[in-house]
């Protein structure tokens, strides 16, 4: 009897378990959403940098986190701000980098949903595109004036030199 008590716990349990990360993953996306609109005023924290080609470049660290023990960067650049984040890295195309790309894009299209339009590109509808495993994602608000847009990539990092799962949000800028 407690077996099967124990099973009919988990078979509850382990969904309730996925919707409680699907929804935290949600809170936190349409948090940083949110900010975009002034320039990630709101979740802007510490100074850092990325060195890109040997070269520092200025960031700050965002306080919300959209993947549990992943880093998100915000430009420190206010008329151009955007929040980046790499959700997933290795040296070679990987099951885990596929799975990590589309488990983000069902995400993000359920949790922004119609008010949201998104378009995919690959090799399948894209010619330049042919011989590669590149992935791109765009999704931008439905709606008039100035709009948030976030991209979702797969696809070989040169300057990191390896194959990343990248996540950028693209945030509406200072006015000059």
């Amino acid at each position: 009897m407690k077996t099967y008590l124990l099973g009919v716990m988990l078979v509850f349990a382990l969904p309730i378990g996925a919707m409680a990360q699907a929804d935290a993953l949600c809170e936190n996306l349409k948090k940083v959403v949110d900010a975009s609109q002034d320039y990630f005023q709101e979740i802007r924290g510490e100074e850092t940098s990325l060195e890109i080609r040997g070269v520092p470049k200025p960031y700050l660290k965002s306080t919300a986190v959209v993947k549990e023990g992943v880093e998100m960067l915000i430009t420190a650049d206010e008329l151009y701000p955007e929040a980046t984040t790499y959700l997933a890295e290795g040296k070679f195309i990987s099951p885990e980098l596929q799975s990590t790309y589309a488990k983000m894009k069902e995400a993000l299209i359920a949790c922004l949903g119609d008010e949201w339009v998104s378009t995919e590109k690959d090799k399948t509808n894209d010619i330049f595109l042919e011989d590669t495993e590149f992935k791109k994602l765009v999704m931008k608000e439905n709606k008039k004036g100035k709009k948030v847009k976030i991209e979702l990539y797969m696809y070989n990092q040169r300057e990191l030199n390896k194959w990343v799962v990248e996540l950028k949000i693209f945030g509406i800028g200072r006015k000059i």
